[in-house]
């Protein structure tokens, strides 16, 4: 019997995995490939996992960073 790979050792998924593992449609994830690390191979899109990951990781401090100059604008607001 083939032994099977669980998703947290693999080091590419495909969009449908990615989705899942990210929490959106399939759909959603497609709209965003342009923005994510992903190849092309004989026809497969592949997501490699670090990738997703890392680039998670950087939309999420992005986002952060733009609530924080709010949150600084608002405040400074108030003080006057």
């Amino acid at each position: 019997m083939a032994e099977r790979t669980h998703l947290s050792d693999r080091l590419a998924l495909r969009p449908k995995e990615a989705a899942a593992a990210i929490g959106v449609s399939e759909r959603t994830l497609r709209s965003l490939l342009p923005q994510l690390p992903h190849l092309r191979e004989g026809g497969v899109v592949l997501v490699p996992v670090e990738g997703l990951r890392d680039w998670l990781r950087e939309r999420s401090r992005a986002e952060g960073a733009q609530v924080s100059a709010v949150v600084d604008e608002v405040m400074k607001d108030l003080e006057k």
